[in-house]
């Protein structure tokens, strides 16, 4: 993936969310819009950081 530019997708997004509910590291159920949008936030910026160290 060398020298191509990605981007992280609503769907690669929504596959990584839901990975993390299974293996535990975001609850199944949050208390909230508030709550859910930081696993959000928190799920978006290790799926960026992975593409950016895939294009290095």
């Amino acid at each position: 993936m060398k020298g191509h530019a990605m981007e992280c997708t609503p769907e690669m997004l929504q596959a990584a969310m839901k990975k993390a509910v299974e293996v535990g590291l975001v609850p199944k159920f949050s208390f909230g819009d508030e709550e859910l949008a930081k696993h959000w936030k928190a799920v978006e910026a290790v799926v960026k950081a992975a593409l950016d160290a895939a294009k290095q």
